[in-house]
């Protein structure tokens, strides 16, 4: 399977950050996708990082977590922890993106999608 880089663009246009709408379309349910990301851990080899797709589904579906708790009005750590994965993305990606980092996944998880 071909590996899809992240995209190399620095100072995208506002028209780039896709919606959350738009961004998780074609995502499979939030439940599912925590099942996948915990079994993706769970049969990592000892001593093998995980790749870039793994980095980019957990942050993709810890922000639509985050998204749905904001919608919700309920306090608590969840938009934290989906901007703190986003980062371990952009960090993984070595990207120079200057932007907010959960954009950054949705803009990434959009391209993604699109090529599965």
């Amino acid at each position: 399977m071909e590996q899809l880089r992240p995209s190399t663009e620095h100072r995208p246009e506002p028209d780039d950050w896709p919606t959350p709408e738009t961004a998780y379309s074609l995502a499979p349910s939030v439940i599912r996708e925590i099942g996948w990301t915990a079994q993706t851990a769970a049969d990592k080899p000892f001593g093998k990082a995980l790749g870039r797709e793994f980095w980019l589904r957990k942050a993709a579906v810890l922000d639509r977590i985050a998204l749905d708790d904001e919608r919700a009005g309920v306090p608590g750590g969840a938009s934290e922890v989906a901007t703190e994965a986003a980062r371990r993305l952009m960090d993984l990606d070595d990207t120079t993106a200057i932007c907010d980092p959960r954009h950054y996944v949705r803009q990434q998880y959009t391209h993604w999608a699109k090529h599965q």
